[in-house]
């Protein structure tokens, strides 16, 4: 009986929101990443039940994670392309099962801004955390990694001022995405946060700038429910939480 009321109440939830939107789930929060919590529990595999597509990083703050049809890619800072084995941990991730409800051609010649513009045209952000993908070519690409951090860890600007950068032209991959609303800051950072991949598994990381190509196809969903899955570490307990300027998170993220 209790696993049947169980099953009524879920049901009855679900039934509440729209069926056309996604789940997404995050190991922790930006928050905790921008004040150094670098080591987390959940595993890789733990969070390939949850999703199929998503970015984030690796214990250490080691390299940048790209999920990509359930597979999981971290960029080192010697930009290398290494498949991770589920056993891999992570502080901060987000990932969903995607399945798009809106998909475009992308117009070449967009610069990140000019992507995000577009994107917005295509499925108006309103309220909503959006996940993208976008595969295709793309024109120009300046990318980014960071490399693992030792204890006592530093913040997150301190160690971004370790990070390599790699530039790329003519480059056919898959763009990976999430768009977050402004009331999501200090959840994650506002406005949009791409990783890259491309085809071949042999370049990527974290997008810092890029002019779109030809042929491009993006897909957009909408998320309707978010499930954070907090550390219960000393570290994250300990960690001064939303004392970051406005913009902190954003200026990390290279916007």
């Amino acid at each position: 009986m209790r696993r049947f009321l169980a099953a009524v109440l879920i049901a009855g939830m679900t039934n509440s929101f729209p069926a056309w939107a996604a789940d997404l789930y995050q190991v922790s929060i930006l928050d905790a990443l921008m004040q150094g919590v670098y080591d987390g529990q959940v595993t890789l595999g733990q969070l390939a039940r949850e999703g199929d597509l998503g970015l984030g990083t690796t214990n250490g703050l080691d390299g940048e994670l790209v999920v990509i049809d359930g597979s999981f890619y971290r960029v080192s800072v010697d930009g290398s392309v290494i498949p991770l084995p589920p056993e891999t941990r992570t502080p901060f991730a987000m990932v969903t099962r995607f399945v798009p409800t809106v998909t475009a051609t992308v117009p070449p010649g967009l610069d990140l801004a000019g992507l995000d513009a577009w994107l917005a045209q295509q499925l108006p952000p309103a309220n909503h955390i959006q996940a993208v993908r976008i595969d295709g070519r793309f024109a120009r690409l300046k990318l980014r990694s960071v490399p693992r951090q030792t204890p006592p860890y530093p913040p997150l600007t301190t160690a971004l001022t370790q990070q390599a950068l790699f530039e790329a032209q003519d480059l056919d991959g898959t763009l990976v995405g999430f768009r977050f609303p402004a009331y999501a800051q200090g959840l994650n950072a506002s406005g949009t946060h791409f990783h890259f991949l491309n085809t071949d598994r042999t370049q990527g990381g974290h997008v810092l700038a890029l002019v779109t190509g030809a042929p491009a196809q993006a897909g957009l969903t909408p998320i309707n429910r978010v499930v954070v899955d907090l550390p219960d570490d000393a570290a994250f307990a300990a960690a001064p939480l939303g004392t970051e300027r406005k913009g902190g998170a954003n200026a990390v993220e290279g916007q």
